[in-house]
């Protein structure tokens, strides 16, 4: 099969920012959390947002998040940042898995217009280096009944696993759960791009669909460059996008082995 039978490549579409928001840059927000347990864990944002054409009195506030949890901290303005002193995460169960925000919103002129914003901000611990990169599928423990794992489409992708096995996070990081469960989870994000919202653009880096469509097509082999020239050919080409990241990461070779060791 030619990779040429793709006769559309990934289109572009041009987007408008009718409200001049700025996306802050994951440098300029380094959230630092400390502790583990949620009735010591706090956080420090370290904020760079001098270099943003935002007004001097904008407000800033820093989000944390997880699921449907939210807690909100007012740090001041964006000339004379204050951080709260108060800024222990004790509305989660958990801080497994909380992402941050950095919301930068309009004082006096349009009170409350969104003006700057960095989402999906990754803590780190104190002693780690920052880590820039944005997770596609980050693991959240969740309740799901008798589910084991769910793809969840709120806002953006994340796999949620159930926080009632043994150790989740061993189990997350098995080859079996591996090989049995992210080909399966892959397919049913395409599917959902591709055939129910019929998203074909890949240029909009901060949306998640256009991030899961670059991703598919950097798999090493998936023949996945262009896109299909029409929704007839959709399904073959993430058949053979999920084929190629479970060649790419030998999922069934780790499965075999890891089940001759039971």
């Amino acid at each position: 099969m030619s990779e040429r039978k793709y006769g559309r490549p990934l289109m572009p579409i041009r987007r408008f920012n009718y409200t001049a928001r700025q996306r802050i840059a994951r440098a300029d927000a380094d959230i630092v959390l400390h502790g583990e347990s949620t009735d010591a864990a706090r956080f420090d944002a370290n904020l760079h947002l001098s270099e943003y054409e935002f007004p001097p009195d904008a407000r800033v506030f820093v989000e944390a998040y997880r699921q449907t949890s939210l807690m909100r901290f007012d740090f001041g303005t964006v000339s004379a940042p204050r951080p709260p002193p108060e800024r222990v995460l004790v509305d989660f169960p958990t801080v497994d898995e909380v992402l941050f925000r950095v919301k930068v919103t309009a004082a006096s002129e349009r009170a409350g217009v969104l003006l700057g914003e960095a989402d999906q901000l990754r803590p780190r611990q104190p002693e780690q280096q920052p880590d820039r990169r944005v997770p596609l599928l980050p693991v959240i423990p969740a309740n799901l009944g008798d589910e084991v794992w769910r793809v969840d489409f709120d806002g953006r992708t994340s796999l949620l696993v159930s926080r009632d096995l043994h150790d989740w996070k061993q189990t997350v990081g098995s080859h079996t759960f591996r090989a049995l469960v992210y080909p399966a989870a892959l397919r049913m994000i395409l599917e959902r791009i591709l055939l129910i919202e019929d998203y074909t653009a890949s240029d909009d880096p901060q949306d998640w669909r256009s991030q899961w469509l670059q991703f598919a097509a950097r798999i090493p082999g998936s023949r996945a460059l262009v896109l299909p020239g029409s929704p007839d050919e959709y399904e073959e080409w993430i058949e053979n996008a999920v084929g190629a990241f479970a060649r790419q990461f030998q999922l069934r070779t780790g499965f075999i082995a890891e089940s001759a060791q039971q």
